[in-house]
């Protein structure tokens, strides 16, 4: 019996272990891929947004217009993360923190769309757009995800789950820059833009269908 008993403490342990690894590459491995990943082929990006400019108004943009549009890009990912920071509070204690989590994916897919069609529509204003949505999604991820693994973590291996957070945002953040540089998803072609379509698509289904996984996970615990 005793033995019988070991087995299940293992077992519940290994499901908490394989919980925060799927929660955390929902969470927090998106937040440090969408981090990073402009960074690589912000020439490329540069210039489309440059192209757009000048097939709209028939004119070149400004260096000090192009640089202002290029910072709004990078910095409005952290203005919606604090927008989802904020809203998460009144978010979990309505939905609980398993159910924040699976509809937290429709910010994220949606923003994936926006993203990934910016370029076929030929509008910087949606690649702006998504990133302040995947921002939102990161905000609430970031804060909803930490709560829940401390309500079904154990005591003593709470801190260890922690830990878990930021080592998939490191990974994220290395997984953004790698896959941004020219020689991968860095160009602006229309091959390149069908790989980061797909890239996308396969990065948000697997969230939806790892935080499904997630709450599965935890009612073995």
């Amino acid at each position: 019996q005793f033995q019988q008993q070991q087995k299940i403490l293992e077992r519940r342990r290994t499901n908490l272990i394989v919980a925060s690894l799927v929660g955390a590459f929902g969470s927090s491995f998106l937040y440090g891929y969408n981090l990073s990943v402009v960074n690589a082929p912000a020439v490329y990006i540069k210039s489309f947004y440059n192209e757009t400019w000048q097939r709209r108004y028939g004119f070149s943009m400004e260096e000090n217009t192009l640089t202002l549009l290029w910072s709004i890009t990078v910095s409005v990912f952290a203005i919606g993360g604090l927008v989802g920071a904020i809203i998460v509070t009144p978010i979990v204690k309505f939905f609980g923190r398993k159910r924040t989590l699976l509809l937290n994916n429709v910010f994220a897919v949606v923003a994936a769309l926006l993203m990934s069609l910016s370029m076929l529509a030929g509008s910087f204003e949606m690649l702006i757009l998504g990133r302040i949505i995947m921002g939102v999604d990161a905000g609430i991820s970031l804060s909803a995800l930490p709560m829940y693994l401390s309500e079904i973590s154990p005591k003593e291996i709470r801190g260890s789950l922690g830990q878990v957070t930021a080592i998939f945002i490191c990974i994220g953040v290395f997984t953004g820059q790698v896959l941004g540089l020219p020689e991968i998803f860095g160009t602006v072609s229309p091959h390149s833009q069908l790989k980061q379509l797909s890239l996308s698509f396969n990065v948000y289904l697997s969230h939806v269908l790892l935080e499904n996984c997630l709450e599965y996970i935890a009612t073995l615990t």
